[in-house]
């Protein structure tokens, strides 16, 4: 979602990333594809590789506590990477920092309920750019409209493979859209 994000706010609303010249953004929503979903995906198939987990689905809540670590350490890692040696804008960071901070939440519920991560992933990102077009007027046109259909369709994905029940689909987009959403309300 992160990289998803990046390059939506690249395209449509530059000005939210001042040090970022339009040149260098391709490299730039790479590092983020490398750092937020390349090495943790690595990382899950390693841990599946040396038998710490079952499955790639992580559909056991007990081995889903590992993976989340590592998740968080990557995202942790990002936003130092992009707040000190990159010195993004405040609004990139402040959802870096929260999504590590939201990462971080999922995992502490995570080792009493099994919440829906790719629902609350996704409904964030949505939670984000609802809250850009009501404080700063960020006109994302059509893909806003896109986000909401990828929001429903993954949340609807999560009940028809049978990953998740309705109530663990549920707490996670509500989480990860109200979380994401007043983030951005109470900071800006």
């Amino acid at each position: 979602m992160a990289t998803y994000l990046s390059t939506i706010l690249f395209h449509k609303s530059p000005e939210l990333f001042p040090r970022v010249i339009p040149e260098a953004i391709p490299q730039f929503v790479l590092v983020v594809f490398i750092t937020t979903c390349l090495m943790p995906a690595l990382s899950i198939f390693l841990l599946r590789s040396f038998s710490y987990i079952s499955n790639l689905e992580l559909t056991k809540r007990k081995e889903r506590i590992r993976p989340f670590i590592f998740i968080a350490f990557y995202y942790a890692a990002s936003s130092y990477l992009f707040a000190d040696k990159l010195q993004m804008g405040p609004v990139f960071m402040t959802v870096m920092i929260s999504v590590s901070t939201l990462i971080a939440l999922l995992l502490v519920i995570t080792a009493w309920f099994k919440i829906s991560i790719h629902a609350s992933a996704v409904w964030s990102g949505l939670g984000f750019i609802c809250a850009l077009i009501v404080t700063m007027g960020v006109d994302i046109g059509w893909y806003f409209y896109a986000v909401i259909i990828a929001a429903g369709l993954t949340s609807t994905s999560r009940l028809y493979l049978g990953y998740h029940q309705p109530k663990e689909v549920w707490s996670g987009a509500l989480l990860g859209f109200a979380y994401s959403y007043l983030t951005i309300i109470v900071f800006f």
